[in-house]
């Protein structure tokens, strides 16, 4: 899984003997035609924690500006292209207000109802008026856990409570967010579906996977952003920064309405590993409702060179609704610790995916079988970390880089372009610019799409975690910090 620096959130250990930045995953292709392995599925235990209460007022929030209004989920849409229109001007840009949520926002900002939904590492949930960023309510999911490296052997997230980017269903008005839970001297994975108008609580389950004998849920670290397709939530694993204990990677699958069951994707039924992190990324979801996911390395680390032993590590995924594998693509180069998992993939026009991990090979695959395309060597120079953006109007992809810099790579013909410099999170296309922030420093820049010319650079007035993203709708653009969010808006 993920193991180089994340200071702020991922599953790495440090590679070259050094503390890196952000954990990646590398990959190296070929299409893996091995058996596809059964799905799992088992009963939703009782969640242990009580219900939040909500506080703050239900009163309607007025939309400031016209435009884009809503941003659902991680990189908006299913496609997790990242790449919404225009809307407000954002030109330029000015700080508009900052929320103090007392702890760090690793997910992205999401934006629904009239409102901003954030969730923190101290498993609180706000709902923030877009025009003022005033509380409109508040929940907490329960305590999380402290004293990270202690109780779990590593980990470098402390507290632990709130890590992904929370999904919302816009049909039904909800927001679905998962928390680690520390109670009574364990820990479990609690999922909480709010109602985003008045906060009160719709859904509540505990979702840890149908871990084999011997493995606890402390050693999983829910990263992957949350992704609601096919009337399911479903939420990804992996393991914590510094790979310790007994893990696997997962995909579970939670009934929007609660019970009878979950279902559930284990990447390493055969060994163990293979982590579901994606750089804070979520599942892609295609129109037929199907999944693709990447992964990480076995554990511990297979021999260098490749191909990892473990059948779906270091691969790529399509998963069916209720989480069959129906293909696979395996980077067959990908040993040691070359997550090809630390970016999700991402889905083109034309039946296409993108995805690239830390061997800074992009890879372009067919959604179909993900048979491969095309294979552009040197991506990055450094590890690729989180989703990349594609911007519909040029067919360009921007990839953050861990060393820093933007990587632009043109699948079309399957050249990499310039690096844009000064900038290394996940970026977000807005009407043909590029936005990326740069952690842990603390500055927003926007780029042009089709030049690469550095447009404008904000300072954000607060640090920010390691694979930070941000988002827009409502006519602000949205950051998520170290305590809190930012939020800017046109000058």
């Amino acid at each position: 899984m993920h193991r180089a620096t994340r200071g702020t959130g991922g599953r790495t250990r440090a590679r070259l003997g050094a503390a890196a930045l952000s954990g990646a995953l590398l990959l190296a292709g070929c299409t893996a035609a091995s058996p596809l392995a059964p799905t799992t599925s088992r009963a939703s235990s009782t969640p242990t924690p009580t219900r939040p209460t909500p506080t703050g007022s239900p009163a309607p929030v007025a939309v400031p500006v016209p435009g884009i209004t809503a941003w659902t989920s991680y990189h908006a849409t299913a496609s997790r292209t990242g790449a919404v229109g225009a809307g407000a001007s954002l030109s330029p840009l000015a700080h508009a207000w900052s929320a103090d949520l007392g702890g760090a926002v690793f997910g992205q900002p999401v934006v629904a109802g009239g409102r901003v939904i954030a969730a923190t590492e101290t498993n609180r949930v706000v709902a923030l008026d877009p025009a003022s960023g005033n509380l409109v309510w508040s929940a907490s999911l329960g305590a999380p856990l402290t004293d990270v490296g202690s109780a779990a052997g590593c980990g470098d997230i402390d507290p632990l409570g709130i890590t992904s980017t929370p999904a919302v269903d816009p049909t039904t008005g909800t927001v679905f967010v998962v928390g680690e839970v520390s109670a009574g001297g364990a820990v479990h994975h609690q999922l909480q579906g709010f109602s985003i108008a008045t906060g009160q609580v719709v859904l509540s389950e505990t979702v840890d996977p149908p871990l084999p004998a011997g493995e606890d849920p402390v050693h999983l670290l829910q990263r992957a952003s949350l992704a609601v397709a096919n009337g399911r939530v479903y939420i990804g694993f992996g393991g914590n920064y510094g790979d310790c204990g007994a893990y696997r990677g997962w995909v579970v699958g939670v009934n929007e309405t609660g019970g009878p069951g979950l279902v559930a994707f284990e990447a390493a039924a055969d060994g163990q590993g293979g982590a579901i992190w994606q750089g804070g990324g979520a599942p892609a979801i295609d129109a037929a409702g199907d999944l693709y996911v990447s992964t990480g390395n076995s554990n511990p680390d297979p021999p260098s060179g490749g191909p990892d032993p473990v059948q779906y590590a270091e691969s790529v995924v399509k998963l069916s609704p209720d989480l069959k594998p129906l293909a696979a693509f395996k980077d067959r180069s990908a040993g040691a610790d070359d997550d090809l998992g630390t970016g999700n993939p991402v889905l083109m026009p034309g039946g296409l995916l993108f995805v690239a991990g830390k061997t800074d090979v992009g890879f372009v695959l067919r959604q179909s079988d993900l048979s491969q395309v095309a294979a552009i060597p040197g991506v990055c120079g450094s590890d690729p970390d989180g989703g990349a953006a594609y911007d519909p109007a040029t067919g360009r992809l921007f990839v953050p880089c861990a060393g820093g810099g933007i990587q632009i790579v043109q699948p079309a013909t399957g050249q990499r372009g310039p690096r844009l410099s000064g900038a290394n999170g996940a970026p977000i296309d807005i009407g043909g610019t590029i936005w990326a922030v740069r952690y842990p420093g603390g500055t927003l820049s926007q780029f042009s799409a089709a030049t690469g010319a550095l447009l404008q650079r904000q300072q954000i007035g607060d640090s920010v975690p390691h694979f930070a993203s941000p988002s827009t709708a409502l006519g602000v653009l949205l950051v998520g910090t170290d305590s809190g969010v930012v939020a800017f808006r046109g000058g």
